[in-house]
């Protein structure tokens, strides 16, 4: 079901072994915070930027209806409301985030053996299902709730 004001995310997403990483020289890094707030489905975000620029937003991914896109809406937040809402209740899971093979190689801090996940976002479906991912790409968890930010943020507490 389609909702209001949001809009689709059509990504895939594969797990990526320690021995298989990237040289991640060079490329763009930034250090990720999610609070994924406890008793709904909103994600309170904070991106620093190599350059310690900070972004704040509040979102939501709607639940996906078989295998068709996530929705998602998203709102640019100050960083004293960030703070306010920060002090609710939630799972933390904290990343560095690099750009590569013009996707996301997100590398989770808090657990172990620590969970590197590769992902792209796509225009269309049938772009992501004609997609065939880089070497380093192992198996694929797009579908996998195991392998959900939430999930992860649960397993760090």
């Amino acid at each position: 079901m389609l909702q209001k004001y949001s809009l689709p995310e059509i990504e895939r997403r594969w797990l990526v072994r320690e021995d298989r990483l990237p040289s991640l020289s060079g490329a763009r890094r930034r250090e990720i915070e999610d609070k994924y707030v406890q008793g709904g489905r909103l994600r309170l975000r904070s991106v620093r930027a190599e350059n310690g620029e900070t972004i704040f937003k509040l979102g939501k991914k709607y639940p996906r209806v078989g295998i068709e896109a996530e929705h998602v809406v998203s709102v640019y937040l100050s960083q004293e409301e960030y703070e306010v809402l920060r002090a609710l209740p939630g799972a933390i899971a904290r990343k560095s985030r690099y750009s590569v093979e013009g996707g996301a190689l997100d590398i989770y801090e808090s657990r172990h053996p620590r969970p590197s996940i590769f992902e792209m976002e796509f225009a269309s479906e049938a772009e992501a299902a004609a997609y065939f991912p880089p070497h380093f790409a192992g198996e694929e968890v797009t579908f996998n709730a195991q392998y959900t930010g939430y999930a992860l943020a649960q397993e760090a507490l």
